[in-house]
């Protein structure tokens, strides 16, 4: 794994946030318009992508002292 533990669940904590707007932009009252809806498609899809491609085993770093849990 290339990142620390506390990125990993802090990049799953952005694109559920993605999430939660692109949901507001297709169905709420304020809806964007096509191509902004795309963007945002093609952004959690490029997180979600970095996100699969990190495939190394994890290996704790002995010299950080900060706790990398969720």
């Amino acid at each position: 794994m290339l990142h620390k533990i506390s990125q990993f669940c802090d990049k799953i904590d952005v694109i559920k946030e993605m999430s939660d707007k692109l949901r507001d932009m297709k169905y709420g009252d304020n809806q964007a318009k096509d191509v902004e809806i795309d963007n945002l498609i093609a952004q959690i899809q490029s997180d979600c992508l970095l996100i699969a491609n990190d495939k190394g085993k994890y290996e704790k770093d002995p010299t950080n002292v900060t706790d990398d849990t969720c």
